[in-house]
């Protein structure tokens, strides 16, 4: 036999062996791709039947209402369930159209001193309202009343228009804190407008926000395929917890670095309109006109011999970007110096959280204290914000005021709070 014929049965033989690797691949790709295709199958109409079966709303929607003053506020007794990313919660509102641990009717006077909370979506409370630092507060408290006037959205021009409809109302009032945020600069600047000279406001057109292939695909799977979500998810938590400050879900940008919140470490567009920039006003002139609304609140204020507080908290990106002493607490500490009872900034005690991560996990302070893919607090969170407030409060009580006098009258021995007084 001739060495061709000898190697011949050899090649066809390798050849034979390559030709079945290559089928076993093809096999195996096409048995991935089938997998994968009936896995997003599954998984699109699973989620259809779950979100469509979600419970949201009720008889009266989301409780929202249009307002000829603050051009949208929370319809009064109302109770409704409203979602949150994923999440849905009990909702209700007393007779103000205040968020409330019940529907009550609020009398004009109270015999405990009572503290008007004014602020936008953090002090309003995306979750039940006992896991809310304001509930909290007001269960730590029960010897003071709690009105939380704050609304998804507001700004100061609307934390005034609030407590000039509750003083026009002719509900007694000891004491107003409010929490500025820091999306209000752009608010301010961008959102809302004077109608006229009486303060009541009117709303941006509509808004840009940002956008890109991935964000638009990304909030496709988080509105169409649960399942997919939570696979991703668990990469993307695991890339957070190890430093990498980057989460795009398709709400408007990377949470660590919203247009909204950047202004305080970073440049912004002045002319860009809602929600990509801070025009038509741009990034000062929104501050001035914050300081403004704050100021005609504090003379208001300061003719009926009402306290004023103010409360300043972190975003995320601001724990990933900014300092303890960011911009957002100069700007309102110097402001509150001979004007406010107490100026509380919530900022040492979450960058401490931060600090507390450790090296190999730098990100874990997002994980513990906010809502995945969001600015708002979870539970453990919002914990810590009511430690702060309920410190301050320990620490400067509020008290009844004499409105005739003007003297500060102190609660009752039985109503005091525990812990020193400064």
């Amino acid at each position: 036999m001739s060495e061709t014929e000898t190697k011949a049965p050899l090649l066809n033989s390798a050849s034979n062996a390559k030709r079945q690797v290559r089928i076993q691949l093809y096999v195996f790709l096409v048995s991935v791709l089938v997998s994968l295709a009936c896995f997003l199958t599954f998984d699109y109409f699973y989620s259809k039947v779950i979100l469509g079966s979600a419970v949201s709303g009720g008889p009266s929607g989301f409780c929202f209402s249009r307002d000829p003053v603050r051009a949208f506020a929370f319809l009064p007794n109302c109770s409704c369930i409203r979602p949150w990313l994923g999440n849905s919660y009990e909702f209700k509102t007393n007779s103000l159209g205040f968020r409330d641990e019940q529907i009550r009717k609020v009398p004009s006077t109270d015999p405990r001193p009572r503290i008007l909370i004014l602020g936008d979506s953090a002090p309003e409370g995306m979750t039940q309202w006992h896991d809310s630092f304001i509930g909290r507060l007001a269960d730590h408290f029960p010897q003071y009343e709690f009105l939380n006037g704050s609304v998804e959205g507001y700004s100061p021009s609307n934390y005034l228009n609030t407590a000039r409809m509750v003083i026009r109302q002719g509900v007694d009032i000891d004491e107003v804190i409010v929490f500025l945020d820091i999306s209000d600069t752009q608010d301010e600047a961008a959102f809302f407008h004077d109608k006229d000279s009486s303060g009541a406001v009117a709303i941006a057109n509509g808004k840009v926000s940002k956008s890109s292939t991935y964000s638009d695909l990304r909030l496709w799977i988080n509105n169409n395929l649960l399942l997919t979500n939570d696979l991703i998810q668990v990469l993307e938590k695991s890339l957070v917890r190890f430093g990498c400050y980057h989460l795009d879900l398709g709400h408007g940008g990377n949470e660590f670095d919203l247009e909204r919140s950047a202004w305080t470490y970073r440049k912004v567009s002045d002319t860009e309109p809602y929600e990509t920039g801070y025009g038509p006003l741009g990034v000062e002139a929104g501050i001035a006109k914050e300081k403004a609304k704050m100021d005609l609140l504090w003379h208001e204020l300061q003719d009926r011999n009402i306290a004023l507080s103010v409360v300043v908290d972190p975003w995320p990106a601001q724990l990933a970007h900014d300092t303890v002493d960011s911009r957002q607490v100069t700007i309102w500490r110097d402001w509150c110096k001979g004007r406010c009872k107490r100026f509380i900034t919530m900022f040492p005690a979450f960058f401490a959280v931060k600090d507390q991560c450790p090296r190999s996990q730098p990100g874990c302070w997002y994980l513990d204290d906010f809502i995945f893919g969001d600015t708002h607090y979870n539970s453990a969170g919002e914990a810590l914000a009511a430690d702060v407030l309920i410190d301050s409060l320990n620490r400067t009580p509020p008290a009844r005021r004499a409105a005739e006098n003007g003297i500060e009258q102190s609660p009752p021995e039985n109503q005091r709070p525990r812990g020193p007084a400064s």
